[in-house]
């Protein structure tokens, strides 16, 4: 059962899960190549280069106290990107970042549900409720995160669920 979970943590990892909602918020941007570029692939690397450098100690980001400094500057880079690409409809989405950053200060809040409960959200709302399976996916990774002992049901309840009030907000 650990190995299922450790698969749908990699498989649903906050990358992939924010990558989704890049994909479709920026959707028919005629800066969509180059904006995804910046906003998600330029990211990415940041944190493969902050995990091999043992800038952060391990993939999950498991030390709390290392996520401020991995999350603030990949935050920076998206608030650059949007600025640059003028991309406006994703300053939701940045302030959403913001307040899980501020979250992280003082308490450990689950980024995998927090990511999985935001691409599920973006997805109906762009797409409609017809697209509710998605919503599996937020309780299917929570388990995963749970079950390999990276978080407590409250911290996966709490990233879902201010996933969720963040795209109400967005709507």
């Amino acid at each position: 059962m650990n190995t299922a979970a450790v698969y749908i943590s990699r498989i649903f990892d906050p990358f992939i899960m924010l990558a989704v909602v890049h994909i479709v918020l920026l959707s028919g941007s005629p800066v969509f190549i180059p904006a995804f570029i910046s906003m998600v692939v330029v990211p990415f690397v940041l944190f493969v280069i902050a995990w091999k450098t043992k800038f952060i100690s391990n993939w999950d980001v498991t030390n709390r106290q290392e996520r401020p400094k991995l999350f603030w500057p990949l935050i920076a880079v998206e608030t650059i990107s949007i600025m640059v690409f003028r991309l406006w409809i994703i300053l939701p989405l940045i302030a959403s970042m913001i307040g899980f950053a501020l979250i992280t200060h003082v308490w450990k809040i689950s980024g995998h549900a927090y990511a999985a409960g935001l691409a599920a959200g973006i997805v109906i709302w762009q797409f409609g409720w017809q697209w509710w399976p998605v919503l599996f996916i937020v309780p299917l990774v929570a388990w995963g995160r749970v079950v390999t002992n990276n978080h407590t049901l409250l911290h996966v309840i709490a990233g879902a669920v201010y996933a969720w009030f963040s795209v109400l907000f967005m709507v």
